[in-house]
């Protein structure tokens, strides 16, 4: 038993498994459904930063597909972890940015977000997928918290916590895939025990 929780946790946290990139996918699905819950049911539209914060987020489950695909191959796997890592720097970024139009709503003078979101002429998302990428909202608007913090507070927390995580991951991807398979089958731990 023992053994097998020690293989599961490895596998679970080395960006050579499948079993990693199916869980940062499943992370990825767990966002943008918030995203849809907070549009659909609770009836808060999404402004053009939150369109762009899930634009960022759909750039994870980018990453765990191609990261799913092959994991073995360092190429495959750093391509897949950078990707996630840049859209996690990217989104907070935007978050921040979103933030600040939150604690400057009140000023008359203050900037503003636009209306119309500007993705490039080859990536047009609030085109394809209006229903996900089009925003209908104004931002600023900060009508829902959890625990005093508003959503935009968390989402720069989700993408803080990820962008640390992957830049962790990007070091542990550089581990050649024999290293993480002499770990997994805990050749490493016999050796230090015999020692």
């Amino acid at each position: 038993m023992k053994e097998s929780l020690r293989r599961f946790l490895i596998t679970l946290w080395f960006p050579h498994s499948r079993l990693f990139w199916a869980f940062l996918f499943l992370g990825f699905i767990f966002y943008e459904a918030c995203g849809l819950y907070f549009q659909y049911v609770l009836h808060l539209n999404p402004c053009i930063e939150c369109v762009y914060e899930r634009a960022c987020f759909m750039f994870f489950g980018v990453a765990a597909l191609l990261g799913v695909t092959a994991p073995r191959f360092f190429i495959v796997r750093i391509l897949a972890v950078i990707i996630w890592l840049m859209s996690s720097i990217k989104g907070i970024l935007i978050s921040w940015e979103h933030r600040g139009y939150e604690l400057t709503k009140d000023d008359p003078f203050a900037e503003t977000c636009g209306f119309f979101a500007e993705f490039p002429s080859w990536f047009k998302l609030d085109e394809w997928l209006p229903s996900v990428f089009a925003p209908t909202g104004i931002c600023g608007d900060a009508s829902w918290n959890f625990a005093g913090l508003t959503m935009v507070q968390w989402i720069i927390i989700i993408f803080i916590c990820n962008a640390v995580t992957a830049g962790l991951w990007v070091l542990l991807s550089c581990l050649p895939y024999r290293i993480y398979r002499k770990i997994l089958s805990g050749k490493e731990g016999e050796k230090a025990g015999a020692e």
